[in-house]
């Protein structure tokens, strides 16, 4: 199968769908689904970078685009979180509904307009499902590198990965909660004292 792909080149407007198995599914917060999708044994993804996306291609006809949350290194799977949005038109909306480990799903790509810049240092700031992309952007960096994510949420029980990463990074991360920090975060306090 082949897929129109918009603002691509005229050499490359197509591009190849892959038919991948599900083989993981599990809630990393309330409402995001993580999923992690294989290709048939022995075989495996091109290469992609940190800030890079997929787009699946659901059974009711919609495309959607996810960022993959996993690390770039595994090249046998790949990984995507999926928050249920109360306002979905379908897409989220499906996936949390029907996706189930064993079902097979559409996906093309990956594409990255986002792709992580060299820098000495980096101060990450995402909010809500925005963290799926810097994730792995952080997992990609050397061990030496210094970084310093700021992660902010309404709740803490919506926020998909707080608790992985504050246990992983320790104080690189501060995560800020609106139900456990009530008022608005100083960012810019942070960007001065970084």
């Amino acid at each position: 199968l082949a897929a129109q792909v918009e603002g691509r080149r005229p050499n490359q407007r197509t591009e190849q769908i892959l038919e991948l198995k599900v083989t993981e599914v599990n809630y990393r917060a309330h409402d995001v689904m993580a999923l992690k999708m294989e290709k048939a044994a022995g075989t495996s993804f091109q290469i992609w970078h940190a800030g890079s996306h997929i787009t699946l291609h659901l059974p009711n006809g919609l495309k959607r685009q996810y960022s993959l949350c996993g690390d770039p290194i595994e090249r046998n799977s790949l990984r995507i979180a999926v928050q249920k949005s109360t306002k979905s038109r379908g897409g989220s909306e499906w996936i949390h509904s029907n996706v189930a480990v064993g079902m097979t799903l559409k996906v093309s790509g990956p594409h990255n307009n986002f792709e992580l810049e060299p820098a000495a240092r980096y101060l990450f700031v995402a909010g809500g499902i925005g963290i799926t992309p810097i994730k792995a952007m952080i997992e990609s960096l050397p061990a030496n590198r210094d970084w310093k994510l700021v992660y902010l949420g309404r709740s803490r029980t919506t926020m998909a990965f707080a608790t992985e990463l504050e246990r992983t990074y320790g104080s690189r991360v501060v995560i800020h909660a609106g139900d456990e920090q009530p008022g608005r975060f100083d960012l810019a306090r942070v960007v001065k004292d970084f």
